[in-house]
């Protein structure tokens, strides 16, 4: 009986002890985290719409795939992220800046994980550019051949785009 309980005591203790020091660890790593992806966030923003002096959340009842809305306090645009379901089982994730006359100055793939050296090209500026000033008829946007699923996920994420800038731009 010794045999069992003092091994079952000792690994105890050292899973005690590891636990202890990964929620301190934790603790510890997560402000400087969320603090690092909140200016990543503002780069993004600024990326998207130059213009813009600084940004301001805006909350509504927006679409499912809407992640975050954010006004230029200048009145110059909003920075809209948006997801949408491309070949990947994980969705895309686009910003996009929509300036104040309702086209986009930019957009900024932040999460891609479609297939390497196809689907991952919709990330590419080559492909992001020619959404550069489009308005939401997105008239001219050209799919890329044999990742049609990828470039229709990044036009779904523009027009929910366009659909929440309707929804806001009054503001």
């Amino acid at each position: 009986m010794k045999d069992y309980i003092k091994p079952t005591l000792v690994l105890g203790i050292i899973c005690l002890v590891i636990t202890a020091f990964l929620a301190v660890t934790y603790n510890v790593t997560q402000p400087i985290i969320e603090e690092n992806n909140r200016k990543a966030a503002e780069e993004s923003r600024a990326m998207v719409l130059t213009s813009a002096d600084s940004f301001e959340e805006v909350t509504g009842d927006f679409p499912a795939n809407t992640v975050d809305v954010y006004k230029a306090s200048n009145g110059a645009g909003f920075a809209i992220t948006t997801t949408a379901k491309g070949y990947d089982s994980d969705p895309l994730k686009v910003m996009v800046g929509i300036k104040a006359d309702g086209t986009v100055e930019k957009i900024n793939v932040l999460s891609n994980s479609e297939t390497p050296g196809l689907g991952s090209k919709v990330s590419e500026d080559s492909f992001t550019n020619q959404v550069i000033g489009m308005d939401n008829s997105m008239s001219g946007y050209e799919m890329i051949a044999g990742a049609t699923k990828s470039s229709n996920a990044i036009k779904n994420c523009v027009l929910t785009a366009f659909e929440v800038y309707d929804m806001v731009k009054g503001e």
